[in-house]
């Protein structure tokens, strides 16, 4: 039905073109046919979380000129990125996902951010549109629709392997937590106290603070006077995270901080040695790996920035070449490419992938992945990994 409306409309506004330019009958289906593949990228690309969004377009822009350049396209046809701002909000992304399926035709569409992905999964799953994200954390995600499927574990797991490290190896007793005011800080928050009492730790006290805010002095100064040996920083921002560890240790704090792998950003690695004794859970990604599929992305990417790629660009890169792969198969079989056969090839034929960042094994049954994941920290100017957590 999404198809034969679209194209009925598309006649229309074809006629009318031809009417008012004086032309005979046009063909647009055919012209639609012969063009590109058209993908979504509805991410923030201004505001707060616009500068981690352009960074992961990196890695998927990079992706989509090597599969045009190098490897015919996807299917035989070249592949189109259509970026829409998000700026990770709801009512944005509501009209950014409407002009991607209904006037873009994207049968598949990147996302991320727990505010964005709640807001158009219902949209989705009426227009048969699939959503895949490399960056949407919060396990409130779970299971929001069939047309949803994360390649970004979901925090409530990360928090299950962090923190009985931290207590066991980092010496961690009385955690405190920031929680920033969002759906996924609140969520995360959650899963950090639900945790550390399982595991027995005390909770030294919580900060709450908005996700404009600047100043953490005061909110500091009420946490650290509870003495945490660590504090959990939920944010998924750099550029705050960032705020609140430099203010912390201006304030005379010594201990550890811990967070997830939002927490691996251009604005951390900019503390230098103030971020030491900084620990968070991400995808086991390594730059100096020497897995074929992760060398070719870290040298393809350095040779076009002129810099080492981060887990996010990776993640990125990786959901255009496995978009890739979905279409040449499905193009192999001549089925037609739509929202609904993608998932459905992707839920009987692909239990897992393995691509720049690792292999991915997915849970169809509510979105959600298992990759590898390390301990990582920041030493020497670099993110690296301290231990792994899961194998």
């Amino acid at each position: 039905m999404k198809h034969a409306k679209k194209s009925f409309a598309k006649l229309l506004l074809g006629l009318a073109c031809a009417a008012s330019f004086g032309f005979g009958a046009m063909l647009p289906a055919q012209a639609a046919d012969e063009g590109p593949r058209k993908i979504g990228f509805l991410m923030p690309l201004t505001g707060g979380a616009g500068k981690l969004g352009e960074m992961m377009m990196q890695g998927s822009t990079l992706a989509v000129e090597e599969i045009n350049s190098k490897h015919g396209g996807a299917g035989g046809r070249n592949v189109q990125l259509l970026p829409e701002d998000s700026q990770a909000t709801a009512r944005v992304s509501i009209s950014g996902f409407k002009r991607l399926s209904d006037l873009e035709d994207a049968e598949v569409v990147i996302t991320g951010w727990t505010s964005v992905v709640a807001a158009v999964a219902p949209l989705a799953q009426t227009e048969k549109v699939m959503l895949i994200s490399a960056s949407t954390a919060s396990p409130a995600i779970r299971g929001v629709s069939p047309y949803f499927q994360s390649t970004w574990m979901f925090d409530d797991e990360t928090v299950r392997l962090l923190l009985p490290y931290a207590k066991e190896h980092l010496g961690v007793e009385r955690l405190g937590v920031m929680t920033v005011v969002s759906d996924l800080g609140n969520a995360l928050a959650k899963s950090v106290k639900e945790e550390w009492k399982k595991l027995g730790g005390t909770l030294a006290g919580e900060g709450i603070h908005q996700q404009d805010e600047s100043n953490f002095r005061p909110i500091l100064l009420k946490l650290l006077a509870t003495n945490p040996d660590a504090i959990y920083i939920t944010g998924s921002v750099g550029r705050q995270s960032a705020q609140i560890v430099r203010q912390a240790r201006e304030l005379g704090y010594k201990g550890k901080f811990l967070s997830y792998g939002a927490f691996e950003d251009p604005e951390i690695q900019a503390l230098g040695e103030l971020a030491d004794g900084a620990y968070y859970a991400s995808p086991s990604f390594e730059v100096t790996s020497d897995a074929p599929k992760t060398k070719a992305f870290v040298d393809a990417f350095k040779a076009k920035h002129d810099r080492l790629p981060n887990v996010h660009q990776a993640n990125h890169y990786d959901l255009i070449y496995l978009y890739k792969t979905v279409v040449d198969a499905l193009a192999e079989k001549g089925s037609e490419v739509t929202g609904t056969t993608f998932r459905d090839y992707m839920v009987k034929e692909m239990p897992t992938y393995t691509g720049a960042a690792g292999t991915y094994r997915f849970d169809y049954s509510d979105g959600s992945v298992v990759r590898p994941t390390s301990l990582k920290t920041l030493k020497d100017g670099q993110f690296v990994k301290v231990a792994d957590l899961v194998e």
